[in-house]
Order: C-alpha cells, then structure tokens, then sequence
C-alpha cells in the first residue's frame, strides 16, 4: 500500500512506489519481464490508498495477505532518500506524512487480521504544497519497488533511535 499526497512534493513517495510496482506487474502480465523476480504462488497486490488507508481496510481483508507493506514518506532525522523500516512500537512518535488517522491505529487494527505488517519509510527532501517528488527520493521509490518485487525485504535495515 502506498500512503501519501502526491500534491506535497516527496509526501507522495508511497504513490509514486505503488506506481512503479503496478508498472511492473502489468509489463510482467504481458511477458517483457521474467517471472523469477516473483517468488513461485506469490502474488503482489500493489494499491494507492492517498492519505486514507483506513479505507481500504475490506480491500485487506479480501485478499488476506500474509504480509501487508506499507510505504510512506517518514521524517526519520536521515539524509533524503534514506529508507527503513520502522518497527510497530516506534510508528506511533515518528512524524509520519499527512493521514486522517494515525497511521499507528491504522497498523494496529490491520494487524489483527494480517500475519504481517511492515512499514517502509523514505526520508523525504521536501514536503511544499505544489513541490514535486525530488529525484533522490524518487530513486528510492524505485528501490524500494524492486526490493518488494524481488523479495528482498530483510535487506531494508531496521530505524534505530
């Protein structure tokens, strides 16, 4: 899932990743990719859920995801376009972008119904109303996209403060 508003410049990374992991999926249901980047009887559900991911909760659990990720753009006190994942118990003190619910309810609530529940956050360079994504936050959503795609989640080192 990708959480953010892309109007406020790198707060739309979780959109622009979710982007680049539909972008993929769809090159690889046409056959220009290869299938070992996907684990076999994987599927990859990559969705935009903007600033509101509370609504997407039926979506959730019509799908039952072993592990759900969650992108965002996160004010870890890291050089822009950092990215970690951030445990459960530090969500709810990190400045996490612009959500109508705090994302750490949101977490805890899915994670009642989902084996797994990890955040990924980007440091972001800027978050101006109007900006636009930066071009090393941007090189990180891809990153980041190819790390899902190709499973390689454990390499994302875990935020330490």
């Amino acid at each position: 899932m990708g959480i953010g508003n892309r109007l406020r410049g790198d707060d739309g990374i979780g959109i622009y990743t979710v982007e680049t992991l539909n972008k993929y999926l769809e090159e690889f249901e046409e056959g220009s990719k290869q299938a070992k980047f996907i684990g076999v009887g994987s599927k990859l559900i990559a969705v935009d859920c903007g600033t509101t991911p509370e609504s997407y909760t039926s979506v959730i659990r019509e799908h039952n995801p072993d592990r759900l990720i969650l992108v965002d753009a996160v004010d870890m006190g890291l050089s822009p376009g950092s990215y970690r994942i951030i445990a459960p118990e530090k969500i709810g003190v990190m400045c996490i972008s612009t959500h109508n619910m705090p994302l750490s309810l949101f977490v805890s609530y899915v994670g009642e119904f989902c084996r797994d529940v990890v955040l990924v956050g980007i440091q972001p360079e800027r978050m101006d109303f109007g900006a636009t994504l930066s071009s090393v936050v941007r090189r990180s959503g891809e990153d980041v996209a190819n790390i899902i795609i190709e499973e390689r989640l454990n390499e994302i080192g875990v935020l330490e403060t």
